[in-house]
């Protein structure tokens, strides 16, 4: 019986530690999450939409666009060699609570704006048209 005792209490000090550095990734996660309370997140960045107004179908050429509204965030090529330039921009705001459960669900003060630009251009570089989406959300 000795030795039943002395085996587990050899496995107590590992016990504890473990718990011990649970416990501690645990603080180091709230800190976390307060030190980026009310974090605001961007994906893309952002552009001028009113702007794509301003491009006329097959005169603007794709230098010009990204001249006026930058790099797009991705340029795909068609097969036929037509190309699609999108545009994203996507900004967030939350706080420590949205990763409370439960609490996230009734809290109030989070928004979300985004722009969402896909630009068509013809096998020349000469633009044909765009599809646009603009959102706002908040609680």
């Amino acid at each position: 019986m000795t030795t039943s005792n002395a085996s587990y209490l050899g496995r107590m000090p590992a016990l504890a530690i473990s718990q011990g550095l649970i416990s501690l990734r645990w603080v180091l996660l709230v800190i976390l999450l307060a030190l980026t309370g009310c974090a605001t997140q961007q994906i893309g960045h952002d552009f001028d939409a009113t702007k794509i107004t301003q491009f006329k179908p097959n005169q603007t050429t794709m230098d010009e666009v990204i001249a006026t509204l930058g790099q797009p965030m991705e340029r795909e090529t068609e097969s036929d060699g037509s190309v699609r330039l999108h545009y994203q921009w996507v900004k967030g705001k939350g706080d420590v609570s949205d990763y409370i459960p439960v609490v996230s669900l009734f809290k109030t003060g989070t928004s979300t704006d985004g722009k969402d630009a896909f630009l068509y251009f013809d096998r020349a570089g000469r633009y044909v048209r765009a599809e646009t989406n603009e959102m706002h959300t908040s609680s």
